[in-house]
């Protein structure tokens, strides 16, 4: 890789770190409310409708886990197709990088409703550990960018 190409990389590792940090932060943010005596937004969370929503939530979580694979290589086939220059190839990789983080991040955002509907915090942390656990693949090294490259020059040939 250039010079130019090797800054850009860094650069992406120090953009990515909140949205990688994110899921710690979203169960600090829980814990400060548990401490601040924070009430749930609905008092009876057993009820048939908030349960719904609860189960949604819970589904929309585990499926971005189970599905962000297949995401991961949608989102690639759109990005990397046709790149020929390296620096074009970088700034998709730089594009899929935050893409998968937004993406992955929802799981921790539905258990961060979740926990604002019940006060569960079990919940919390759950879906920020499922989140954690399942973003480390996706940060950006130059080994995986030389990967990715390489998976779609060999596709195009």
């Amino acid at each position: 890789m250039e010079e130019k190409e090797k800054i850009r990389m860094r650069n992406l590792k120090f953009f990515v770190i909140p949205l990688f940090l994110f899921p710690l932060i979203i169960v600090l943010v829980g814990k400060i409310l548990l401490l601040g005596n924070f009430l749930p937004i609905v008092e009876n969370y057993e009820e048939e409708k908030i349960k719904i929503v609860q189960m949604f939530l819970y589904f929309l979580g585990i499926g971005i886990f189970f599905f962000c694979n297949g995401f991961s290589d949608f989102i690639s086939k759109r990005l990397f197709l046709n790149k020929k220059e390296t620096m074009e190839k970088v700034n998709s990789y730089y594009a899929y990088t935050i893409t998968m983080f937004g993406f992955l991040n929802l799981i921790s955002i539905c258990g961060f409703i979740g926990f604002l509907i019940c006060r569960n915090f079990a919940w919390l942390v759950t879906f920020s550990i499922i989140n954690f656990g399942s973003i480390f693949p996706y940060f950006p090294t130059e080994k995986r960018f030389k990967n990715k490259i390489e998976k779609f020059s060999s596709e195009q040939s």
